[in-house]
């Protein structure tokens, strides 16, 4: 994997105001509050809905002609800490932001949406920028040690904290000694895609339609597979304008249902309804006869038997009464709320069975899975120099 250090532009200000999550991870809530800070990212991110992409462009030339946003003056790789509670027991990850080669050395593990593919292309291409970056993980054990040691004495940029809990603390790192180490360090690794998988095909396809070199890198975040501070969650499903209570006797053709008070079993595939969680087991055979297998990943046997088989949704129709959500406490609310007919709840992976496929080149469905903590957008913007 071939990276390289890079300008960023950075905000010049309280960044806590300027940072937002990653734009497909906002609910409406969100979006509205981010939207009410004089300046915020999600003006780029996410284009006004009235005033679009030419809202979106005069804000960035607003923010560059008033210092807003300012070019550093050194090529830097930025090194990011990640601190956080889970369970109880407080985990770290680092991790580097900078530019990285696209390239057969980068391993994307989902199918995408055309539709998404395009929207990140035409805000890329209108305002010459690569606004989040991509996430890539390294099937690294050494990697996470060597940015902790060199993050170690480096003076802290800044530190903010996101609305769910995760401390963010940033490095700026100049010394080219020190940054050809690093890049030295994953000249031979095979770097994969967690996270940013329509972003990264829109730049392919620019730099294809275009030939320019600035589109030939990706702004990216790379930190080490075996990080301990690296969770990989399912992507939960929200279902709307179908009734799972009047199709039950039809999915019991091809699952086995059981009524719980909660999730009993955290690897199996729960439906959450009318206050109500069922668990949902597929039938062996019909695994046999759609996937020759029992192996089948959980988004699979969604897609495939639940959506396909059982309610003889088509992919059209996928797209309209399926939604996608992270958080496993937002699901469960959306049904409460009445916001959705119900919610398909996926298990969380295990490292090893995700590496494991990838390694043997499996392309997942899109919304397989959930790495997290994810990168706040707006730690470092690149922008196309004029």
């Amino acid at each position: 994997m071939i990276i390289n250090e890079f300008k960023p532009y950075m905000f010049n200000g309280n960044i806590e105001s300027f940072v937002s999550p990653p734009f497909d991870t906002i609910r409406w809530e969100q979006e509205y509050n981010l939207r009410s800070k004089n300046e915020n990212i999600i003006n780029l991110t996410i284009p006004d809905k009235i005033t679009g992409m030419k809202g979106s462009k005069t804000i960035l030339n607003r923010w560059l002609n008033e210092n807003i946003i300012n070019l550093h003056s050194k090529d830097i790789i930025i090194i990011l800490k990640q601190s956080f509670y889970y369970n109880k027991e407080m985990l770290t990850r680092y991790g580097i932001i900078s530019l990285v080669e696209i390239n057969n050395d980068i391993k994307p593990h989902e199918n995408t949406f055309e539709k998404q593919v395009y929207e990140r292309k035409s805000i890329m291409s209108n305002l010459n920028s690569q606004l989040e970056p991509i996430f890539i993980v390294v099937p690294d054990n050494n990697f996470d040690k060597l940015i902790k040691r060199e993050a170690s004495v480096l003076e802290e940029q800044y530190k903010f904290e996101e609305p769910s809990g995760v401390i963010n603390y940033v490095y700026l790192l100049d010394d080219t000694e020190k940054i050809n180490k690093i890049k030295e360090s994953l000249k031979n690794i095979t770097g994969i895609v967690a996270d940013g998988h329509h972003r990264l095909k829109a730049i392919m396809e620019l730099y294809d339609e275009t030939g320019d070199d600035f589109w030939k890198f990706a702004m990216s975040y790379v930190t080490s597979m075996y990080s301990n501070g690296l969770m990989i969650g399912g992507v939960h499903r929200l279902v709307y304008g179908i009734n799972f209570e009047a199709n039950i006797n039809k999915i019991k053709n091809f699952f086995d249902i059981k009524i719980t008070k909660n999730i009993e079993n955290e690897e199996n595939i729960y439906i959450y309804s009318n206050n109500k969680f069922y668990e949902i087991l597929p039938k062996e055979y019909i695994l046999r006869e759609k996937f020759d297998n029992l192996d089948a990943l959980p988004t699979e046997i969604i897609n495939k038997i639940l959506f396909e088989e059982a309610l003889s949704m088509e992919e059209k129709e996928m797209g309209e009464k399926v939604r996608y959500i992270y958080n496993y406490t937002d699901a469960i609310n959306a049904v409460d709320l009445h916001e959705c007919d119900f919610t398909v709840l996926i298990p969380s992976w295990q490292k090893e069975r995700f590496l494991k496929l990838i390694l043997e080149n499996k392309i997942l469905p899109q919304k397989s899975t959930y790495f997290y903590p994810k990168i706040p957008s707006g730690i470092s913007v690149y922008i196309k120099p004029s």
